[in-house]
């Protein structure tokens, strides 16, 4: 589906050899999109839901510690209860407790259905290319453009809509295509107000998208890269004032910031997409547009910038309001 890697199962067909009853005990979910993580989790249980009774635990290292969790894993059950275990970010498991995860793997539990859930798809290691070896791994990144069309139609269908025109599915991948997740909440928002029986053909949707948090978020990247230092401003202390946090819009800021910087280093060449982009289509398409506005030099200041803030708000040295002024004013207005 999103990578070419061979032993990667392509997603539609995991949820379908799921629903034919071909059930793993080992599963490795690799990729951001919170939506294909939960449809799939989703899918999982409702399947095994139908033979009985199933049981469903999700774990964080964070919250439990690397030691917990290869307990829980590994203990035995009088009742012999079948279960769902749920792993989110098995790379934080330190010490001992990454092979023990791979001792299991080696011969999982029966009753027991392990799911790893990895956000990041470009961690190579050890411990990540043997779970890859052992699990069904299936990516979980954002789809290209021709299957996150199909993800539109049966959004709309769900909530009653059939004949879809092509135009609105346009519309709608070029503002909120950054992920599934986004596509579902703003398609499911905009339905609220439509009848099931109207035709989107007649259907001015404009006035709902332009209501979305998503929309303000395209908007302001679509300004920090045009260097309108006002609008920006106004649309960035908005999000993060209503809609979004600082810490929400450094990691895709930054991807903006690299792939201009990409461009600059490697004269106009643009990067050949990756699955993996936190940045919506119409701003990746924007790129090269937006690199003319930057020197190298003020982009490499503009990452440097947002590591500092990173680090300021992490230890509370600066507040969301502060942290968008200070970065659209050094970015867009002073360089």
């Amino acid at each position: 589906m999103t990578s070419s890697n061979p032993s990667f199962e392509k997603y539609n067909n995991a949820i379908q050899l799921i629903k034919d009853g071909n059930i793993e005990p080992l599963y490795f979910l690799i990729g951001e999109d919170q939506f294909l993580q939960k449809f799939f989790v989703d899918q999982l249980e409702i399947e095994l839901g139908k033979i009985d009774v199933i049981d469903k635990i999700i774990m964080t290292v964070d919250e439990l510690g690397s030691k917990e969790i290869i307990n829980k894993i590994n203990e035995s059950d009088l009742f012999s209860s079948r279960k769902i275990i749920i792993l989110r970010n098995p790379n934080l498991l330190r010490g001992k407790t990454r092979d023990e995860l791979l001792d299991y793997c080696s011969s999982p539990n029966i009753n027991k259905f392990v799911v790893f859930i990895q956000d990041e798809y470009s961690i190579k290691n050890k411990l990540i290319k043997e779970l890859t070896s052992k699990s069904k791994t299936i990516s979980t990144s954002t789809p290209f453009d021709n299957e996150l069309k199909l993800w539109v139609s049966y959004f709309f269908r769900q909530n009653g809509h059939k004949n879809i025109p092509s135009k609105v599915i346009g519309d709608l991948l070029e503002i909120f295509g950054e992920s599934v997740f986004t596509l579902k909440n703003e398609i499911d928002k905009l339905c609220l107000n439509l009848n099931t029986s109207q035709d989107l053909n007649n259907v001015d949707l404009n006035d709902s998208i332009h209501l979305g948090r998503s929309f303000k978020k395209f908007e302001f990247f679509n300004h920090i890269g045009k260097r309108d230092v006002f609008l920006s401003m106004q649309l960035g202390r908005s999000l993060v004032s209503k809609d979004s946090s600082m810490l929400d819009l450094i990691r895709p800021l930054n991807e903006l910031f690299q792939e201009l910087l990409f461009i600059k280093i490697f004269k106009g060449t643009k990067r050949s997409q990756n699955s993996y982009s936190l940045l919506s289509p119409s701003i990746r398409k924007n790129i090269p547009q937006y690199a003319n506005n930057f020197s190298s030099k003020e982009i490499v200041l503009a990452i440097r910038r947002l590591a500092k803030i990173d680090k300021q708000i992490k230890t509370s040295k600066i507040d969301d309001k502060s942290a968008i002024t200070e970065f659209v004013y050094s970015t867009t207005g002073n360089g």
